[in-house]
């Protein structure tokens, strides 16, 4: 295996022991991983938003009881300290067997050789037919044809809104960026605003969301990037006037994370917000049927596009144990369990069309948006400056932009580069 060369000073890595490394690796093992002739025991990593919600446990406890092949362990990580943990495992061989993962990462790990080629298990797996087909491209590095990661959870972003505002402006809901700045420029006034623009944590997300909305793209079909072409530029100019021309975002938006983004909207500052059903159950109840949600406004030219988040799972390539690790991983990925999941506290959408179409996932209207923008959704693409750019430059780069310090096309010129690597 060739030496890996990790970017590790954008995400502060510093090598040392991991918790798998602590009590040894658990990937060395006699041939075949089992211990006395026992079942293959294998660790999987993961983070949870809730380390209190049992999905997960219960999920490792149905696996462990329905078959005696295989026995996981999980590995439960603070999101905040997961990928420094799981890029020090890597440049150091130590770690799991099998991880939780998400698609912007991947730019990171496969390229290094640090995650296993999925692409041989995926051709055998019965489920393969159920993955709604856009979804594989998540575990894939651009331009390429081979998975790197398995498809599990994922999310897509949309627009909510106050529709008694909206009424009271005499407006309909936009469908178009143009029609969305004419609502901003309405809208605001007084003690209300339009939007929050994020321009602090986690904010290129939203960003990126109205980017695709817009129409332009990170890379093209041959893994290039385009980000900072004409579509590009004009989505982003588009973006920047809800600050620089429109002043429709409320004060402190072009720092704000996603905690100000909430409160502002809940409290009625707001008229719109960009974020995914994880604000759904929350919204509704403080709204009830004020609440609106739509697809983020575009160029009005189909398909229409949003930013996609996948939550997957990979096998480390240094596992000794991958046939054990693909068992694991391909059955959280099967339709029960994906219907456990997905329906739970933690869940988000389901990858399979089977449990898309089921009456959980059908019957709410603003759910159904998130899932009718599944086939066209895009995501981050998985190259290794997407790390450094989301975790450190997007932020003072963007917030440049919305005080005037750079033009649209410098900004997104920043940006590409910094993608480039």
């Amino acid at each position: 295996m060739k030496r890996r060369s990790f970017i590790g000073g954008a995400l502060g890595v510093t090598a040392g022991p991991t918790p798998a490394a602590c009590g040894g690796d658990p990937r060395t093992t006699p041939a075949g991983g089992r211990r006395g002739g026992g079942a293959t025991e294998i660790v999987y990593w993961l983070w949870q938003d809730d380390a209190t919600d049992p999905p997960w446990t219960n999920l490792a406890k149905g696996f462990n009881a329905s078959q005696t092949d295989v026995k996981v362990t999980l590995e439960t990580i603070p999101l905040d300290q997961y990928q420094n943990k799981l890029t020090t495992a890597a440049m150091n061989n130590t770690g799991p067997d099998a991880a939780r993962c998400k698609d912007w990462w991947l730019g990171q790990y496969a390229p290094e050789g640090a995650t296993a080629d999925l692409t041989a298990f995926v051709d055998g797996w019965a489920a393969k037919g159920d993955m709604v087909e856009g979804l594989w491209d998540t575990g894939r590095l651009p331009g390429a044809t081979d998975v790197y990661m398995l498809p599990h959870q994922y999310v897509t972003l949309y627009m909510y809104y106050r529709k008694d505002y909206f009424d009271e402006a005499g407006l309909q809901a936009p469908t178009t960026q143009d029609e969305f700045l004419a609502a901003a420029k309405a809208l605001t006034k007084g003690d209300r605003y339009a939007m929050d623009v994020r321009g602090g944590g986690g904010g290129q997300d939203q960003w990126l969301a109205w980017m695709y909305a817009g129409g332009a793209r990170v890379v093209d079909d041959s893994g290039a990037v385009v980000l900072n072409d004409a579509t590009g530029v004009e989505a982003n100019q588009r973006y920047l006037s809800i600050v620089t021309e429109l002043n429709a975002a409320p004060p402190g938006s072009i720092t704000a994370a996603f905690a100000d983004v909430k409160t502002n909207f809940a409290s009625g500052l707001t008229a719109m917000m960009i974020h995914h059903p994880g604000s759904l159950k929350e919204m509704t109840e403080v709204y009830g049927d004020k609440l609106g949600v739509i697809p983020i406004p575009g160029t009005g030219t189909p398909p229409a596009r949003t930013l996609g988040s996948m939550s997957g799972n990979i096998i480390m390539a240094n596992s000794k144990k991958q046939e054990a690790a693909w068992k694991w991983i391909s059955w959280l990925s099967e339709k029960d369990q994906m219907a456990t999941m997905s329906t739970s506290p933690q869940g988000q959408l389901p990858v399979l069309t089977s449990v898309m179409e089921s009456e959980a996932f059908t019957s709410d209207p603003n759910l159904k948006v998130a899932i009718d923008a599944i086939p066209n959704a895009l995501t981050w693409p998985a190259l290794k400056g997407v790390a450094t750019l989301a975790g450190k430059e997007w932020n003072p780069t963007i917030q440049r932009g919305f005080q005037g310090e750079l033009t649209s096309q410098q900004t997104l010129d920043a940006m590409a580069t910094v993608l480039k690597g």
